[in-house]
């Protein structure tokens, strides 16, 4: 087969891969390019098939799984969105009960709600839960009454 065959059935296969992303296609071009470069130095035909077929399961036994391994990488299983915002520390804006009040969380303003009594301005509030889009906090450090 000719080298330029070759090169196309490489780009074809990077075609598929970009469309794709199966890492598959990758190593099938990775083995096109062993083939057009057999084909270049004028090596048979079925030498040039061999060449192909060996590196495509080398390859795909070998380059695959690495690159899948970061490539694919999962999170570190931080928490995203509300569940984030659990436990972080916020500021009352205004006096927050158990049906009306502000705090400043992450640079927003947002609704809360206490879960324990009544919270005055100024106080440093932890995130107990996110119901909807109204923070339930909890006192950083609890309120003592004289």
């Amino acid at each position: 087969m000719h080298y330029w065959i070759w090169l196309a059935l490489a780009g074809g296969f990077i075609v598929l891969e970009i469309l794709t992303l199966s890492l598959i296609f990758f190593s099938f071009a990775i083995a096109a390019l062993i083939g057009a470069l057999g084909a270049a130095i004028w090596v048979g035909g079925s030498f040039q098939w061999v060449g192909f077929a060996i590196t495509a399961v080398l390859s795909l036994a070998v380059i695959r799984p690495v690159v899948r391994k970061y490539l694919f990488k999962k999170s570190s299983g931080g928490s995203t969105g509300v569940d984030a915002l659990i436990n972080h520390q916020a500021l009352t804006l205004t006096e927050v009960t158990d049906q009306t009040g502000s705090i400043r969380l992450r640079g927003e303003t947002w609704t809360a709600r206490s879960l324990k009594g009544s919270i005055p301005s100024g106080t440093q509030v932890l995130v107990a839960r996110i119901d909807g889009a109204i923070a339930i906090i909890v006192p950083k450090v609890p309120i003592t009454s004289a």
